[in-house]
């Protein structure tokens, strides 16, 4: 019996303790379920805020890369821009450093240039480079030691430039109609010709202090010998002192010196042909010095003119008497661009003055000729004044003239007077240029209407400077007579080429 009730204790103790051990199963279980789902509902919430986040980092992002796509665009076409230049003036590859790369721009551009006046044959620069010779390995080959390289077009030099020769040649070709005064029973005149036609040599020998010059003319199909000299300029000088010695122009009137194929209009003035000395032989000592302000001659000549066997019937200076030359000019703003103290002036501002420029001169010439005949038995003298003027494309030139011819023996002197001023004006720079020109002489102050005057406008087109020109000219005559005053009207059409 006591082991039945044991059994039967026994019995409830353990099904109370399996009830007791589920109870605190069941107790744990709800337990993690309760904070399982605590966990889970607070990772949702977690998530959401890092989505939220990101989303919001990411529309940032977006924006920033946007932004930064505009950059990278702005950027790509400025290098493109860039890279264009850089191809444009060398193919070779950007320095590395912005010194390097000015520096390099620069020696490109300079090449160009330089490849570019070499192509352009009609240039003085191009010529230049036209010089042949066996030039060392850095030297390079010059061979115009020319006084006035502007007549050549191709020139030789030996390799240490002792010696060169240039060679060019010049023409002028002109239509010409002069409608003459019917009142003095004289026809109208139609022609062409050839106004100028030169061959011209020259160069340096012996050294490139000394130069020679000879120029052969075929003016209206007469060959002469026109020009022949030489020439010496210590390099030490700096040409403040020259030597030329031969047969050239006297340097006395300025327009006369002016090159006849750089004239304003298509010839002189009528007061600068009548008082005009020509070409001689002699010896002028010459410079500019005192920083080129100043420009002197000092010049004897044998004063016979060109054809001294027509004056005198044979070929000598019979009367022993030598023409002087005296003359002297003031430069206040400097040298003129557009003369050369060798061979005159331009008269025309072609080389474009950028500063004012401006020149006051005068000379005196004692024994001096007469339409280039040396006067027997009398003494002449001719002094005169000029001023001139330049100025970004517009020209000026003035001379005044006057001449006493004073007989040896019984005889009365003569007075004689002339001048003339002209302008031009390039309407269209170093292209169209307008001229014009006034000019008086009067050839014996003691004679009653004798009075000439000019009146000349003109139009000149440059093609290649004055290598390649066209020139156009109207002009009015008027010459004073006892009776009535005899009128003649001009025109004239002008070709001019220079190789």
């Amino acid at each position: 019996m006591r082991n039945r009730w044991f059994q039967y204790g026994l019995s409830l103790a353990m099904v109370f303790c399996a009830l007791c051990s589920a109870g605190k199963a069941q107790n744990a279980i709800a337990q993690d379920v309760v904070q399982s789902k605590e966990v889970f509902e607070g990772g949702i919430d977690d998530l959401k805020r890092q989505l939220q986040q990101m989303e919001e980092a990411f529309f940032v992002q977006q924006k920033m890369m946007k932004q930064m796509e505009a950059l990278a665009l702005s950027q790509q076409e400025q290098i493109k821009e860039l890279k264009n230049r850089l191809e444009a003036i060398s193919e070779k590859p950007v320095a590395a450093t912005k010194e390097e790369i000015k520096e390099e721009v620069k020696q490109e551009m300079k090449q160009e240039v330089q490849q570019e006046v070499e192509n352009y044959l009609a240039s003085d620069e191009a010529r230049e480079k036209l010089g042949l010779g066996l030039p060392g390995k850095n030297e390079p080959v010059n061979g115009y030691y020319l006084p006035d390289k502007e007549k050549a077009s191709i020139g030789f030099q030996t390799q240490d430039g002792k010696y060169s020769l240039n060679v060019g040649f010049r023409f002028q070709t002109r239509f010409t109609y002069k409608d003459k005064d019917e009142d003095f029973d004289e026809a109208d005149i139609t022609d062409i010709d050839v106004r100028r036609a030169r061959l011209c040599f020259g160069g340096n020998i012996y050294s490139k202090d000394l130069y020679y010059n000879v120029e052969l003319d075929a003016d209206s199909f007469e060959a002469n010998l026109r020009d022949y000299y030489i020439w010496w300029t210590p390099a030490a000088a700096e040409e403040a002192f020259s030597v030329k010695t031969g047969y050239f122009k006297v340097p006395a009137n300025r327009q006369w010196n002016s090159s006849g194929f750089k004239l304003l209009l298509q010839d002189r003035s009528i007061a600068s042909d009548a008082f005009k000395q020509d070409r001689d032989y002699g010896l002028d000592i010459f410079g500019r010095p005192f920083n080129a302000h100043t420009e002197y001659h000092a010049a004897v000549f044998r004063g016979a003119g060109q054809n001294p066997s027509k004056a005198f019937g044979r070929d000598e200076n019979v009367d022993n008497e030598l023409m002087y030359v005296l003359t002297a000019r003031y430069y206040p703003f400097g040298w003129y661009n557009s003369y050369n103290l060798a061979t005159g002036w331009d008269e025309t501002d072609l080389k474009y003055e950028e500063n004012l420029k401006a020149v006051i001169g005068a000379s005196f010439v004692y024994n001096a000729k007469e339409r280039d005949k040396k006067l027997e038995d009398t003494d002449s003298a001719i002094g005169n004044v000029d001023l001139g003027v330049r100025y970004r494309g517009f020209t000026w030139d003035s001379e005044y003239y006057i001449r006493e011819n004073d007989p040896e023996g019984d005889g009365d002197s003569i007075t004689s007077d002339g001048f003339y001023t002209q302008a031009g004006y390039f309407v269209l720079p170093k292209k169209l240029e307008v001229a014009a020109r006034y000019s008086m002489l009067d050839p014996n102050e003691d004679v009653r209407d004798d009075v000439q005057t000019e009146y000349t406008v003109g139009i000149n087109y440059y093609m290649r400077g004055h290598r390649q020109q066209v020139q156009a000219d109207v002009g009015h005559f008027v010459t004073e007579t006892a009776v009535e005053d005899k009128d003649e009207n001009r025109f004239r059409l002008q070709y001019q080429m220079i190789f």
